[in-house]
């Protein structure tokens, strides 16, 4: 029991220099130096003195924090979401909308698809990504 909190205490310390070592060959990773110089790229490898990223060493007393790029962009998260937006909002309006023009009082044709694409839009742009702190150093 005590082993299985131990462990869930760890899992999130980003203070640990073995989740550098955990990243897989390819992943994308940005580091922060000691001074404050990024380096973006794709991760190579990491010993316990290093890490090396598109076949850059950097030694791990120069390195602040080492992070998780995002998947997706922002960019294409705001392209998808809008384009779900807009499928759901053509398959209200093509059925609701109908329904409630019909009745005389809906909303003009559109509307209801476009305000739905510009909802999923703010959304996606909105949502997931972000960076995530692999490791950081303790001062």
């Amino acid at each position: 029991m005590g082993l299985l909190i131990a462990l869930a205490l760890f899992a999130g310390d980003t203070s640990q220099w073995s989740g550098v070592r955990e990243l897989k060959k390819g992943d994308r990773v940005g580091i922060v130096q000691a001074d404050m110089k990024r380096v973006e790229g794709r991760f190579d490898s990491a010993t316990d003195d290093a890490i090396v990223v598109d076949g850059v060493t950097l030694s791990k007393d120069r390195v602040v924090r080492v992070y998780r790029r995002p998947k997706l962009n922002r960019v294409a998260r705001t392209v998808i979401g809008a384009g779900i937006g807009v499928a759901a909002g053509g398959v209200v309006d093509g059925t609701f909308g109908q329904y409630l023009r019909n009745e005389g009082h809906g909303p003009d044709a559109g509307l209801i698809t476009g305000l739905s694409g510009a909802a999923g839009a703010g959304v996606g742009a909105a949502s997931g990504g972000g960076y995530k702190t692999v490791y950081q150093r303790v001062k």
